[in-house]
């Protein structure tokens, strides 16, 4: 199972050839001097999904893939079995060359990541849990690279979970509702835009994005 996903993602990669599918690019966005006593985080971005005013919703109705923002949340939705390449991520201001936290609370009924690192001229970076309780990290593009292969975590639950990456001194570290579950050395980030993906024939949402550096 965690092959076919694996191949599927490239397959959906492969079939996208100009660039980044319905990325949402906004303006900069951050507050000064967070409450974060303690962490040596400066800055936050922070979505709370209440409006839609990043930009967030797009719809491809060849390609059977939506998302909006409703209800306090973003839902995201591709039905296409053999569709394109879709991720949404917004400017966030950071400076990715430090430390930064990136965390989101997310679920779906088939596989949804958290994008970081993106700009209009990269992917980013995707960490995707699943509903039956794996995990996964790509670099992603038109030929996606597997940093970490579909690995079983315990820390998923069903229905929400917390995820977060943290670069800290040179290292990633990801979490899963406050479980490290993966550690790896920092790779160069092409910009500081941070979204979500989801994979065909899912249903995804996120109830908020926050991000500290």
């Amino acid at each position: 199972m965690r092959q076919t996903k694996h191949n599927f993602l490239i397959i959906v990669t492969i079939i996208l050839v100009s660039g980044i599918s319905s990325c949402t690019v906004n303006n900069d966005y951050y507050n000064t001097n967070p409450n974060n006593a303690g962490t040596g985080y400066q800055y936050l971005f922070n979505e709370d999904f209440n409006s839609d005013t990043r930009g967030w919703a797009f719809d491809d109705p060849i390609d059977s893939a939506y998302a909006l923002v409703s209800n306090g949340m973003y839902k995201m939705v591709d039905y296409s079995f053999t569709g394109g390449y879709h991720i949404a991520a917004v400017s966030t201001g950071a400076n990715v060359n430090r430390n930064f936290l990136v965390q989101s609370r997310i679920k779906s009924n088939n596989a949804m990541a958290l994008i970081f690192g993106a700009s209009p001229n990269s992917y980013g970076y995707s960490f995707f849990i699943d509903d039956t309780g794996y995990f996964a990290v790509y670099k992603e593009g038109t030929s996606p690279q597997t940093l970490i292969t579909w690995t079983k975590a315990n820390a998923i639950k069903v229905g929400w979970n917390d995820v977060e990456v943290e670069q800290i001194a040179d290292y990633w570290n990801f979490y899963i509702n406050g479980t490290k579950v993966w550690q790896t050395p920092a790779r160069s980030l092409g910009g500081s835009q941070m979204g979500f993906m989801v994979l065909p024939n899912t249903t995804g949402f996120a109830d908020y994005l926050t991000l500290k550096w």
